[in-house]
């Protein structure tokens, strides 16, 4: 009984004990203050496109002419509508110096760069088989009056620091690299230990370029001088490189020399990368009059969008011109105004460049 005794009152000791513990009220742990926190705002899209048109190549008839601003023209107010335009620049602006020549070494008058200009042309490339027709002196003679004339270029290059210079451009916020490469030069070359340079199409060069330009830009465009003069597909070596352009990572090919349109494509590869290529955009101020496809030409072009650090290159177009003789002269047009009168039509455009590509 002593036992049971002193049991009850050890139990009832510790339940005093817990209800005093439970009546002295605890303090509440402060809360932390709450930061207000403003979300970052969502990048707005920029979006620009980029263009090039075709060979400015001047046989001799067109060459002679006084002014070239009428034979472009009809085709200003298209070629305005773009924020970046490039223009092949074919044939050696070099007649203040070798005289009006137009086939087969050519030498045009300096002044169709100003025409050039006239209907929105931003720079030049000068990665073609004409450009050492007229040798060193020819060569130093095409940078005196691009610099007369102030006419951007790549392609080809003064001296090697210009041609290590990176040709970038900025598109309201959206910067492109711009290089180019022609195949060859006719069988002219530029004596050992000159100073100027052309990009010749070789891969190790190409893909060096193209590895030291990509960190600087957002999107990398190639102009290739390449393949087969006056058929509408491509060739099995145009592929193989243009493969070779989008492994390394090239977002955009302009395809220059057929004289002649051919197909465009959308190239992918493995790492998800993709590569607009237009395999020839054709003439456009030129007159190879034994074989008139090669008076259908126009202006290929892509639009990049921009958001944030995305960058999205999208609806390849092309629009489509024809020279057509007009009381004598050779003028351009937009090909969809003189169906009529041109060699070609606007469903043989599409026929050629294929139907992932919106032909007007």
């Amino acid at each position: 009984m002593k036992k049971l005794l002193t049991a009850i009152t050890l139990s009832l000791a510790l339940l005093a004990g817990c209800s005093e513990d439970q009546s002295i009220e605890k303090e509440s742990p402060t809360p932390a203050p709450t930061e207000d926190v403003t979300p970052e705002p969502e990048p707005t899209p920029i979006t620009v496109n980029i263009a090039m048109i075709g060979d400015v190549l001047l046989h001799r008839g067109i060459a002679l002419y006084d002014d070239y601003t009428p034979s472009f023209e009809p085709v200003k107010e298209m070629l305005t509508q773009y924020d970046y335009l490039i223009a092949n620049q074919e044939s050696a602006p070099i007649a203040n110096k070798f005289g009006v020549i137009g086939y087969p070494r050519f030498s045009s008058p300096p002044r169709i760069l100003d025409t050039l200009h006239y209907v929105g042309v931003d720079i030049v490339n000068l990665a073609n088989n004409h450009t050492v027709d007229w040798g060193e002196e020819g060569v130093q003679t095409i940078f005196e009056n691009l610099e007369k004339h102030n006419m951007p270029y790549f392609g080809a290059y003064k001296s090697d620091e210009d041609r290590y210079t990176p040709r970038i451009i900025d598109i309201d916020g959206v910067t492109v690299g711009l290089l180019g490469y022609t195949y060859g030069t006719n069988g002219y070359y530029l004596p050992e230990g000159s100073p100027y340079n052309v990009n010749y199409i070789v891969e190790e060069k190409m893909l060096a370029d193209i590895e030291n330009l990509e960190p600087l830009v957002d999107v990398v465009a190639v102009s290739m001088h390449w393949g087969p003069e006056y058929v509408t597909t491509e060739n099995e070596e145009q592929r193989r490189l243009a493969k070779v352009l989008n492994d390394a990572g090239v977002e955009i090919v302009f395809g220059s020399h057929p004289h002649i349109l051919q197909p465009y494509t959308l190239l992918t590869n493995t790492q998800g990368e993709k590569t607009h290529v237009f395999y020839s955009i054709g003439n456009f101020f030129a007159t190879i009059t034994s074989a008139p496809d090669t008076f259908i030409g126009g202006a290929a072009s892509v639009e990049i969008t921009k958001t944030g650090d995305d960058i999205d290159v999208h609806s390849p177009h092309f629009k489509a011109t024809s020279m057509i003789v007009e009381n004598g002269r050779y003028n351009i047009h937009p090909l969809a105004n003189v169906e009529h009168a041109a060699p070609r039509n606007l469903d043989w455009v599409r026929s050629v460049l294929g139907p992932d590509v919106t032909v007007e």
